[in-house]
């Protein structure tokens, strides 16, 4: 039987490298969810601030400044979609990964269980066979 220490080994990075992939894509959605909501933020308050005083110029002013805030709104969401799907992905990448690395695990396990018990088999077989010689031994 071959040893799978190696493999095992081998899974468990892999594993790892798909972990700290999926932590950077959450940091990236995190950041956009972010500036989203900083924008959304920042549109309120204008809002508000139209709302308490509206004056033509103002509100001229802030029209334009609602449409690129809405658009850079839409175009976050759009992204932040993008981003998510590609988290899901990867999550599925490495549920796939981790499970290999159990399958070689429980291979691993049950080959050194199977070992172990083949060794205390020979041994007890060595001792029935020392125990049977002392008794022939000391019946003669």
């Amino acid at each position: 039987m071959a040893d799978l220490e190696g493999l095992i080994r081998l899974r468990r990075n892999t594993v790892e490298e798909k972990q700290r992939i999926i932590a950077d894509l959450f940091r990236n959605a995190e950041k956009l969810e972010k500036r989203k909501k900083d924008l959304e933020d920042k549109l309120h308050k204008e809002r508000e601030a139209i709302e308490n005083n509206p004056e033509l110029e103002t509100l001229t002013y802030f029209g334009a400044f609602e449409q690129v805030a809405l658009r850079d709104i839409d175009r976050l969401t759009q992204e932040l979609k993008k981003w998510e799907e590609r988290i899901e992905v990867a999550q599925d990448d490495m549920r796939n990964a981790f499970a290999d690395l159990k399958r070689v695990e429980i291979v691993d396990r049950r080959r050194k269980e199977e070992a172990l018990a083949e060794q205390q088999s020979k041994e007890t077989k060595e001792l029935d066979e020392i125990g049977i010689e002392v008794f022939r031994r000391a019946e003669d």
